[in-house]
């Protein structure tokens, strides 16, 4: 009889652990990257009286219960919500984001719900800083050191200089002898400073153009082919098909006396496209019967701006937004993959710790070695599923109350042996 008991016994303990298990992931369902736990029981032998054989020769073992076997971690993908902050950061995949504890100690979580502290840097609700690789120099090099992830508040982008430029022109072949055409284009100077350089193509009598150019109306000397730069007008002749024969280098130096202590040494206008191998594609300036026409400009300058933002790309480098419409890389999250990612430890606050049997952390860029991409303005929901659990709610419930039952019915057969004696 006390065998009996200690069944029922090990049944209410192994399913009171059940029902802390479920109602641990029914309390997690609206976390921020929670992964649910499902548990399982294993069976308990023992036998007091030593081997006891039947006739058949099979061994006679009573029952001791049940035991709980395992608390797995579910890892299955949980939904991702689109969130209000550029900041919020899900992972579609494997792999873990790398937190780094104020003890210098690195954790690793699903939650992606970051803020910025007061320096910039990119934390957790509880004020781990998260890491990844930096952009040196704009470059960005994965596997290099872990560092913590900052954006930089403030920062101001310094302007570039107007180097080259293309204008997509048409000159009308049959525009009258000594019709004038300005085509127009904004550059900037060192300092940011927003210049009009307006090119005038002046119709030949024999269906060439001369070209001459000002910036914010004042001459600028002109070059073509390579050949020194000068006053005189540069000529653009056409061949049958309209497409330009001469010059095949033209570039623009503007008076740097005129820029109020900015510079702008020089802008090359690019005559022809360039394709994606580097080869040489179309006529940027064509001579075609229609009307003359500026459709298109295209330059390598911008002025100064200042951080408006960031986003992240699908392989976890954050782009930092400027107002002068440019963006630059600022880091790249790196993410954690485990031999066993069942065999981390919870740790609380949406934490992960590596173990013995999750083995040591590789840590590496978002979409290699098997790692998760990342979206970034997004939240990855918790991966419990509430109908499901309140299935497994009923299922220990009722098993719980069954193994009390049992033990309510030992009672009453122990009180009826009682009254024999």
């Amino acid at each position: 009889m006390t065998f009996s008991f200690n069944a029922s016994l090990s049944g209410l303990n192994a399913n009171s652990n059940a029902l802390s298990v479920v109602g641990n992931n029914i309390a997690n369902a609206n976390t921020v990257g929670f992964r649910g736990s499902s548990i399982t029981f294993s069976d308990v032998f023992a036998n007091s009286y030593g081997a006891r054989l039947n006739g058949a020769g099979l061994s006679l073992q009573i029952g001791d219960g049940v035991q709980t076997s395992s608390i797995q971690t579910n890892l299955a993908q949980g939904t991702l919500d689109e969130s209000a902050s550029s900041l919020h950061t899900a992972i579609q995949g494997n792999g873990f984001f790398v937190v780094r504890q104020s003890d210098e100690t690195l954790s690793y979580t699903r939650a992606g719900d970051f803020t910025l502290n007061n320096e910039g840097y990119l934390i957790t609700p509880r004020g781990d800083e998260v890491q990844g690789y930096p952009a040196i120099g704009g470059v960005i090099t994965p596997g290099s050191s872990l560092t913590s992830l900052r954006i930089p508040i403030g920062q101001t982008l310094p302007p570039q200089t107007t180097s080259s430029a293309s204008m997509r022109i048409n000159l009308n072949t049959n525009a009258a002898t000594g019709s004038e055409f300005h085509a127009t284009i904004q550059v900037y100077d060192s300092r940011g400073t927003t210049r009009t350089l307006d090119i005038k193509y002046t119709r030949l009598a024999d269906g060439s153009f001369d070209a001459t150019a000002t910036l914010d109306n004042v001459p600028t000397q002109l070059s073509s082919n390579g050949g020194a730069s000068g006053t005189a007008p540069v000529n653009f002749s056409f061949g049958s098909n309209g497409d330009l024969l001469s010059p095949t280098q033209f570039s623009i130096q503007p008076d740097q006396t005129q820029l109020g202590g900015a510079t702008l040494p020089s802008i090359e206008l690019n005559l022809r496209e360039i394709n994606p191998d580097g080869s040489l594609g179309g006529f940027n300036i064509v001579s075609y019967a229609r009307p003359s026409s500026n459709s298109a400009n295209n330059q390598d300058g911008f002025p100064p701006g200042e951080l408006s933002g960031s986003s992240i790309d699908p392989s976890g480098t954050i782009l930092a937004i400027f107002s002068n419409g440019q963006t630059r890389p600022i880091g790249q999250y790196a993410l954690a993959t485990f031999n066993s990612s069942e065999g981390l430890s919870r740790r609380g606050d949406n934490l992960f710790a590596e173990t013995l049997a999750s083995n040591q952390a590789t840590i590496g860029a978002p979409g290699s070695g098997g790692r998760g991409l990342v979206s970034g303005g997004y939240l990855e929901r918790s991966n419990v599923n509430i109908t499901n659990e309140f299935v497994k709610l009923i299922e220990a419930q009722r098993a719980f109350q069954s193994n009390s039952k049992v033990i309510n019915s030992l009672n009453e057969t122990f009180q009826s042996l009682l009254q024999v004696i």
